[in-house]
């Protein structure tokens, strides 16, 4: 769907996004944060939910077991446990990463989470910080529109539209660190603390902002 409209995201651009080195950057940015405010909690299980195959999550601890929940049936990475009972893990820590932005009723599914999460389980998100109306990446969508438009020209009626300024199709909410937090807080996390980090990486440079909190 997406090379109908981005013919610059190339199988090899999306297949680079879920690359073992890929995954090492990430994993190097969230371990120092969440063992920083993990504090002296023991964290014996982890849940990636919504999380593909769960590599983000293979070694952010030591000796910790880890679990995948992931509606789309692809086989778990090697050292993870894929399940389809996210509240039978009894997840110490559960990662959401990188899949607010694409939901429709982020509230509703932060509500989703928190039904797997046990009392005092921590609850880690983290979503890009971006805004579809800034400069820089309008012009750079105006730019691939016209290469577009070039190498493309069956597409032009479809693609000149003002919503084609946007950059993302399948990003259909924009956080700041502080909407997350009210995110978390509105559905009754506590203990909340927050930061943003930008990373690079294959998929270029990303500015993220990330949301830990406890439930009651």
């Amino acid at each position: 769907m997406r090379q109908a409209s981005e013919p610059w995201y190339t199988p090899r651009f999306n297949a680079d996004l879920a690359s073992a080195s890929s995954y090492e950057t990430r994993r190097a940015k969230l371990a120092p944060i969440l063992r920083r405010h993990a504090g002296q909690r023991k964290i014996s299980r982890i849940l990636d939910y919504g999380g593909d195959r769960g590599d983000l999550v293979v070694g952010l601890f030591d000796g910790t077991k880890v679990f995948v929940y992931d509606n789309s049936g692809i086989s778990a990475a090697a050292g993870v446990t894929a399940t389809a009972d996210p509240a039978g893990c009894k997840a110490d820590l559960i990662i959401n990463s990188n899949v607010l932005e694409h939901v429709g009723f982020p509230r509703r599914f932060l509500d989703e989470i928190l039904k797997a999460t046990p009392a005092r389980g921590m609850v880690f998100l983290e979503v890009p910080c971006e805004s579809p109306f800034r400069l820089d990446r309008i012009v750079r969508r105006v730019a691939q529109i016209g290469i577009m438009a070039l190498t493309h020209p069956a597409l032009v009626g479809s693609i000149l539209r003002p919503a084609s300024l946007f950059m993302m199709h399948e990003h259909i909410n924009y956080f700041t660190e502080q909407s997350l937090v009210s995110l978390m807080r509105s559905c009754g996390l506590g203990e909340t603390v927050s930061g943003s980090y930008s990373s690079d990486g294959r998929g270029g440079k990303a500015d993220m902002v990330w949301c830990l909190g406890t439930a009651r």
